[in-house]
């Protein structure tokens, strides 16, 4: 009996001597990578240009000493980008902290289908990682340095993340999200544009696409109109003109309904609420005269607003998905809406309520 237990023993010893070791790398042997960018050159045999900014981790953190790798590589494809880029460090690329996708301006006009269909097949890839178009490129956006970052691409998780700065102007793109709108009937991606003035980045325009390329650009007060009525972004801003003299309306709360009532051409009708405070007016102000103004103001700027983007022939607000879904959503409704989409007419009613008119002393 002895004998035998002790033959299974050495029978299991052998069996673990022939099994291989896991692949597991530890983390002094891995390049954490914490932006991506994707550029299109241009060049018929290496027609993308992808760069990655590695972080090198360092013993002291503070503002300005943020290190960081850049490499990049030109290739046919961005699989085969990043497969030769192994050969330019020393250590195992790990996409698992990459946080920001960045393409280049150039990419977004043509077709963002190629890097979208790599970042799919990814499974190291965060779906709740950021995307953006970059300013003039990912490379040259990717090899500046913000002086009060403290951590290698910590400035974008501030910036996106709304962990640091939470401004109007900038919109914040999932890449889950990204991934739905690119597919989605009736619903349009869209990318905020970052650039870097010499000291950080600047985040306050809005690129609009349509299924394959870049459609429309929205300046600042366009970008803070429709992150405030799409995404019922408060904390923005309206500045109108009251008896000659400027007024600022600061928005604490924003809550918005969308209804497209049946009808031959399709009137979509939008109703916003806003809630806040004068932050800047002259004194003696008459709160019943003022909330009228704004109302009218934002009535007007939120409609031609709505009118460019359909003349640009997008929908990143879902019109069209709303309205499928009062029509359950069959193809025929769907060519329809299509059709009829160059046509339609908006029509915003906005209710504005003044909680105070701040203090004055």
């Amino acid at each position: 009996m002895r004998n035998k237990l002790l033959l299974t023993c050495l029978s299991l010893l052998l069996v673990c001597s022939c099994l291989g070791g896991c692949s597991f790398k530890d983390i002094d042997k891995r390049f954490f990578v914490v932006a991506m960018g994707v550029d299109w050159t241009g060049k018929e045999d290496k027609p993308y240009l992808v760069t990655l900014r590695l972080a090198i981790p360092a013993s002291k953190v503070g503002e300005g000493l943020a290190e960081s790798q850049i490499e990049h590589q030109e290739a046919k494809s961005i699989a085969e980008a990043v497969r030769n880029l192994k050969a330019h460090v020393d250590k195992e690329l790990d996409f698992g902290h990459c946080r920001m996708f960045l393409f280049g301006a150039t990419l977004a006009n043509k077709s963002l289908e190629e890097p979208l269909n790599w970042l799919t097949r990814r499974r190291d890839i965060q779906l709740i990682s950021y995307t953006a178009i970059a300013e003039p490129s990912a490379r040259k956006l990717l090899e500046s340095n913000p002086t009060t970052e403290r951590l290698a691409g910590n400035s974008f998780f501030l910036t996106f993340g709304k962990e640091g700065t939470v401004s109007p102007y900038t919109v914040t793109a999932l890449l889950f999200d990204t991934f739905r709108r690119f597919k989605e009937k009736g619903l349009d991606p869209y990318f905020p544009i970052i650039s870097f003035d010499g000291d950080s980045y600047v985040v306050e325009h809005l690129a609009l696409l349509n299924k394959s390329n870049q459609c429309l650009v929205l300046n600042p007060q366009e970008t803070q109109l429709y992150n405030m009525s799409a995404n019922e972004f408060s904390k923005a801003g309206i500045a109108i003109t009251y008896n000659e003299k400027p007024l600022a309306f600061y928005v604490a709360k924003v809550t918005q309904h969308i209804s497209i009532p049946k009808a031959d051409i399709p009137v979509v009708k939008m109703q916003l609420h806003l809630t806040g405070m004068v932050e800047q007016g002259a004194l003696g102000l008459d709160i019943h005269k003022v909330q009228p103004q704004l109302e009218q103001h934002v009535n007007q700027t939120v409609e031609a607003l709505l009118y460019k983007i359909r003349d640009a022939k997008v929908d990143p607000y879902g019109f069209g998905l709303h309205y499928l879904g009062q029509h359950f959503g069959k193809e025929k409704d769907w060519e329809y809406w299509k059709s009829v989409y160059p046509e339609v007419k908006f029509e915003v009613e906005t209710h504005v309520k003044i909680q105070g008119t701040g203090l004055v002393h």
